[in-house]
């Protein structure tokens, strides 16, 4: 079966075998919660709403009282006949817009003998029974029955205050206020309006009876009325759920609070309800069900898709590595795959790649070790056949050079002879290096006097061409343990091939600092041409120069006794524009077998 088909099965099997049993349980934990949220936001908002009803209320009683015992007061006693007192009551009634409709004093004779509004002045009124006393700090209240009558257009309620005598025992009148109701009518109808829906919200008295309410109680006609009167429960506050009958024809969710007044004082006795149909409440839940079931149906889409995608993403990177490996049999030197795919398809892409970089590696030093063990047999046959007679010809020169009676061009032949000897002689030694390099003897040296060294003994040749060399060290000490000679050897191959290429006033640049794992890095750069990027592999072969005389063995000396010495070396273009050569070297050498 293909990896496709697999990763579609698995997919869906996964998706229906685990989704299915995950989306019942959030389903059943969202209206769970959901149930909850709604049951205590009904309650909460119930207290809360209670308490800004109890706060209200004890304020306007508090200035009811406080008003009664005012001595301004006292000029209802005598009839109020300067108006001082209907003109303070006016002040008041201004200072609290759209609280009271009106404030006036009622006397012994149940005559009103001052207002704040003109027209009530004159007319008698009959103290209605006491329906409620209620206790302020300093004194008592008493809350006469509320004057309520469909449509609510004009709802009041009646606190009245008994006004003491000052100059004798007794009371002298009374002080009302006719508080407007449609401060609580305006607060419920704002409180109606929920996230959740709407809300029916209803104040009762310690009756049972509606004294205000939202829009939908007052259209309704319910105010006064007992219909909630057995709605009442007995817990101080909570949710409950109720027939919604005459509101509704489902049932309801109801959240409840009693009053509790206000630090103790003006508990009227009264309690709220919050009342929500548990259809519109629920309603969120059936949609949110609706939702999972559309959920669903798109996850299993999209699980179809990403697993068409994850297989093919997987499959073609793998496929087109055993695509590599066939070719690779054929055709080593073929490209390296490219690391594409997941992490472990990438992994082991990489794997392969590194393999091949490897056995190219391996397949190339093989062939340098061809090439030098040709190498050796040549220095060999050389050193055999060709230094006896180089030695007879260049003692013979050297004879020759002394005879007076040898002509001019004689002279100069002798000087080509042994000029070109000495070549040979040269060029034999460096193929003897080459093939038989001596084994490293290691030192604990500093690694900055030997590039100094190496610098020094070049220096006349850089001047004679005013080619500027920098020279840095951010490696300190710089301790390493080396064949202090063979590395002089290296540096001085490095900077006299720099010095060799460069044009008069050009630039070498030497650092010297450390590298990762405990290693120096060494970077020698040249405002040269630099190296051509058809040649940079072959830099390091045998007797491969771009100079006309050069030998080819320079770079090839210094790459073995960098490799003796456990390091690398690398090229690259420099700063300048020329050439770049990175040398890395390992600080110690205990480990390694010389």
């Amino acid at each position: 079966m293909r990896i496709q088909r697999i990763f579609l099965l698995s997919f869906l099997a996964l998706l229906f075998l685990g989704g299915a049993p995950i989306a019942l349980l959030s389903f059943y934990a969202s209206r769970t919660t959901l149930e909850r949220e709604i049951s205590n936001s009904l309650e909460n908002d119930a207290v809360m709403l209670m308490q800004q009803i109890d706060v209200l209320m004890f304020e306007r009683l508090q200035n009811i009282h406080s008003w009664s015992h005012l001595d301004i007061v006292q000029e209802g006693r005598i009839g109020d006949v300067d108006k001082q007192l209907a003109q303070f009551l006016s002040v008041l009634d201004s200072s609290y817009p759209d609280v009271y409709r009106a404030l006036f004093y009622l006397n012994a004779a149940n005559k009103i003998v001052s207002a704040s509004n003109p027209a009530l002045i004159g007319n008698t009124l009959n103290p209605q029974p006491d329906w409620i006393k209620a206790t302020v700090p300093y004194g008592d209240l008493v809350l006469e029955n509320p004057q309520l009558a469909p449509p609510y257009d004009a709802p009041s309620l009646l606190i009245r205050a008994p006004v003491p005598d000052t100059y004798g025992a007794g009371e002298q009148g009374q002080l009302y206020g006719i508080f407007n109701l449609e401060q609580i009518f305006q607060l419920f109808d704002q409180a109606s309006n929920s996230e959740s829906g709407k809300r029916y919200i209803v104040l009762l008295d310690a009756d049972g009876r509606a004294l205000a309410g939202s829009t939908r109680i007052r259209d309704a006609g319910l105010l006064l009325a007992r219909t909630f009167a057995d709605w009442k429960p007995a817990e101080a506050h909570g949710t409950f759920i109720h027939t919604g009958e005459p509101l509704t024809q489902s049932r309801v969710l109801v959240g409840h609070a009693s009053s509790r007044g206000y630090q103790g004082y003006a508990n009227l006795g009264w309690s709220l309800l919050i009342i929500q149909s548990t259809e519109q409440a629920f309603h969120s839940i059936w949609v949110l069900w609706l939702w999972f079931g559309d959920l669903f149906l798109v996850t299993s889409l999209i699980a179809v898709v990403v697993a068409q995608w994850t297989a093919k993403r997987i499959s073609h990177p793998i496929l087109v590595l055993t695509r590599w490996v066939r070719n690779f049999q054929h055709h080593p030197t073929a490209i390296q795959p490219t690391a594409s795919g997941v992490h472990e398809v990438a992994e082991l892409s990489n794997a392969f790649a590194q393999l091949s970089a490897d056995l190219e590696r391996s397949r190339q030093q093989v062939i340098r070790a061809a090439k030098l063990a040709v190498v050796g047999e040549m220095a060999a046959i050389m050193a055999h056949e060709v230094r006896t007679p180089l030695g007879i010809l260049q003692t013979s020169a050297q004879i020759l050079r002394l005879d007076n009676a040898l002509s001019a061009d004689g002279r100069d032949m002798v000087r080509i002879i042994n000029e070109e000897t000495a070549r040979l002689n040269r060029l034999i030694s460096a193929l003897l290096d080459c093939a038989r390099p001596r084994p490293p003897q290691m030192r604990a040296h500093s690694l900055a006097p030997i590039i100094q060294r190496a610098l020094d003994l070049l220096g006349k040749q850089a001047n004679n061409k005013s080619i500027a060399i920098e020279w840095s060290n951010l490696a300190g000490d710089g301790l390493i343990e080396c064949d202090e000679e063979m590395l002089v050897q290296v540096f001085l191959n490095l900077v006299l091939n720099a010095i060799q290429i460069l044009p008069k006033g050009g630039q070498i640049r030497v650092q010297l600092d450390d590298a990762e794992s405990g290693q120096l890095r060494i970077t020698i750069e040249d405002s040269g041409p630099g190296i051509a990027e058809d040649i940079c592999q072959r830099l390091f072969d045998p007797f491969f120069t771009t100079r006309e005389s050069g030998i080819g063995l320079g770079l090839t000396v210094t790459q073995q006794i960098i490799s003796a010495h456990g390091g690398s070396i690398e090229t690259g273009s420099s700063r300048f524009g020329g050439a770049c050569f990175i040398v890395l070297l390992p600080q110690h050498q205990t480990e390694r077998t010389c």
